[in-house]
């Protein structure tokens, strides 16, 4: 009896009424980094929850039981006889070998995820965006980016229920609250408002209090990336959509295909600039005539470019990884210091978190203005005049380079033969 054919790769997006799991490329230093920060948030980052939760309370239950953080807390302001007093070696060393394959694991997970992505991309031709239950309908639309991190911003855990990610919002909502009641956190920002800053260092317990920079940092960035990357896909299940559904290779095309000959079409958008110029007068050197060629002026919308992401401009450079790495070190650094300068760790914290996120920012900021096809703000920019080319079949890798040398924002190329569609990335 023959067997039923199998997929070998997994589609890009898996669905359930209580949450939404999807496959996008990532840095693997930056899981890696978050291991380092916080075990088992590297683990979050690149959709294996059940690891990363697992490895988060064993953060939470060994870290306390070895007294690592008050270890840390004592080590440094110069206390080293004290973080040898505190210390407890028997939980120690068993937290050093787990903490080095966090960062580890997180790193090759999020390697073989990268090629697992490439592979799924290449052979998924469809991708189901709704799952509906009796519990709930979860459906991938677009979000606004700066919601989610606001949200998470308030309360750890809101932005994971914006974004559907049930799972993550019950554990946030936890871990967070058991994190505050130990720290004393919200006692120590009584203390530091009304001034009395000794008695705040005094109710803060360090050992608790050092593991909010990591959680809070940790919790932003999720929220963020993840509605990029959900955006991310939503753009690209739609593409696939209007692909299979609208690209019917009887459509009449402005440029018909030539007699006797396998005709390709490239398309591609550029902005206004003498750019196109050189690319069409370059195209017309190569023996393509302009009755081959066609150009249609779009009328922009006229909007101020946006610094932030929102549901519609997700899709460009993240000011927010930076951000929040540089924001949750220099909040660890500001809160540890914070003992033993006047105005307590609650302020100082503060303070570092705001100046390592304002660095973070301008570092990338100055990092972008560089990239030729993003404006200074980050922001793809926008498609002014879109560019019909029709030749040869064995023409079209030329004429597409000539696009590309001639700073094109997007360029595809559409067989006349087969409707067969591909899109340059």
């Amino acid at each position: 009896m023959p067997q039923q054919p199998t997929e070998r790769y997994s589609h890009l997006v898996h669905n359930n009424s209580t949450n939404a799991s999807i496959q996008y490329p990532m840095n693997p230093w930056i899981p890696l980094w978050w291991s380092a920060a916080f075990p088992g948030y590297g683990h979050c980052m690149i959709n294996s929850p059940l690891i990363g939760f697992s490895l988060i309370i064993f953060e939470f239950s060994i870290n306390n039981l070895a007294k690592i953080n008050q270890a840390i807390f004592c080590s440094m302001l110069g206390d080293f006889e004290g973080a040898i007093r505190i210390i407890d070696l028997r939980f120690f060393y068993l937290y050093i070998g787990v903490y080095i394959f966090s960062m580890f694991d997180s790193y090759r997970r999020c390697v073989d995820m990268n090629n697992n992505y490439v592979l799924s991309f290449r052979t998924t031709a469809y991708t189901k965006t709704t799952k509906a239950s009796s519990g709930a309908v979860n459906t991938l639309h677009k979000v606004s980016p700066m919601t989610a991190t606001y949200w998470e911003m308030i309360m750890p855990g809101l932005g994971a229920l914006y974004l559907n990610h049930l799972y993550s919002f019950f554990f946030s909502v936890i871990s967070w609250a058991v994190t505050i009641a130990k720290s004393r956190l919200f006692v120590g920002v009584y203390y530091t408002c009304i001034g009395n800053f000794d008695k705040a260092k005094e109710v803060v317990v360090p050992q608790w209090f050092l593991f909010i920079p990591s959680i809070y940092g940790g919790y932003i960035y999720f929220a963020y990336s993840q509605s990029v990357i959900n955006n991310i896909q939503y753009k690209l299940s739609q593409t696939q959509f209007l692909r299979s559904e609208y690209q019917n290779p009887r459509f009449r095309l402005p440029l018909p295909p030539a007699e006797g000959k396998q005709s390709m079409y490239i398309v591609a958008s550029f902005e206004h600039s003498v750019a196109i110029e050189l690319a069409l007068t370059e195209l017309e050197k190569m023996g393509i005539s302009k009755s081959n060629l066609f150009t249609l002026p779009l009328q922009v919308r006229n909007e101020k470019k946006r610094i932030f992401d929102s549901a519609h401009y997700s899709d460009g450079v993240s000011f927010i990884d930076l951000a929040a790495i540089l924001g949750s070190a220099l909040m660890l650094v500001g809160g540890i210091y914070g003992f033993v300068l006047k105005q307590g760790p609650i302020l100082w914290a503060l303070f570092g978190l705001v100046s390592g996120g304002v660095l973070g920012f301008l570092i990338k900021w100055i990092s972008v203005k560089k990239l030729p096809t993003l404006d200074p703000f980050g922001r793809t920019r926008s498609s002014e005049i879109v560019m019909l080319v029709r030749c040869d079949a064995e023409d079209d890798e030329r004429v597409k380079t000539i696009l590309w040398h001639n700073k094109a924002l997007g360029v595809a190329a559409y067989n006349s033969e087969n409707g067969a569609l591909e899109e340059e990335r």
